[in-house]
């Protein structure tokens, strides 16, 4: 099977899961938590990682941030990212939120230097607040695809570059300061 072949049944499996969580009831955002867990264990090798080198720690607490994200993303055992889960339906672009909790939670999350948003059908992923390419959506929807969702080319590109994302060293005192004040 090719590399595109695998990540669309990665993604097929995850919108067969997905489906099946969400017609269970409960808080769809929550029903979300473990098909995104298994997506990301199917997608590590696709992405040049071993099995196992990825691990997704639920409700981090930013404490300092006072906010938690939905997954801190480890690889290979340091804190490479964060990813936070909205309900299907509300997409993946925290800019449009104008008020209430999301536009506050947005407005804190954005100074993280590695963010993965997604809500199951879409997923876009952002630096200090900036984002990095464009907003990815899959190929049907969560709420009924199931195993008929695929991924489009973009996808596979943008998991690759937020899971081999590496910390860039400040040049100089004043973009020291600038990094530590986020």
């Amino acid at each position: 099977m090719t590399q595109a072949g695998r990540i669309n049944k990665a993604v097929g499996e995850f919108g067969a899961a997905a489906k099946a969580k969400l017609n269970e009831g409960g808080q769809p955002e929550d029903q979300l938590r473990n098909p995104i867990e298994q997506l990301f264990k199917a997608l590590t090798p696709e992405c040049d990682l071993p099995a196992g080198a990825v691990t997704l720690v639920g409700e981090k607490s930013l404490s300092e941030m006072r906010t938690r994200p939905d997954f801190a993303v480890q690889v290979r055992g340091a804190l490479n990212g964060f990813i936070e889960v909205k309900a299907p339906g509300k997409g993946a672009d925290p800019r449009k939120w104008k008020a209430g909790h999301d536009k506050e939670q947005w407005d804190k999350l954005k100074a993280l230097p590695n963010l993965l948003y997604t809500d199951g059908n879409a997923f876009s992923l952002w630096r200090d607040g900036a984002l990095v390419g464009k907003i990815v959506h899959l190929d049907g929807s969560i709420d009924d695809s199931g195993n008929k969702l695929k991924a489009p080319a973009p996808f596979h590109p943008l998991i690759a570059d937020f899971l081999s994302w590496k910390p860039i060293p400040p040049k100089g005192a004043n973009e020291l300061a600038r990094v530590s004040a986020r």
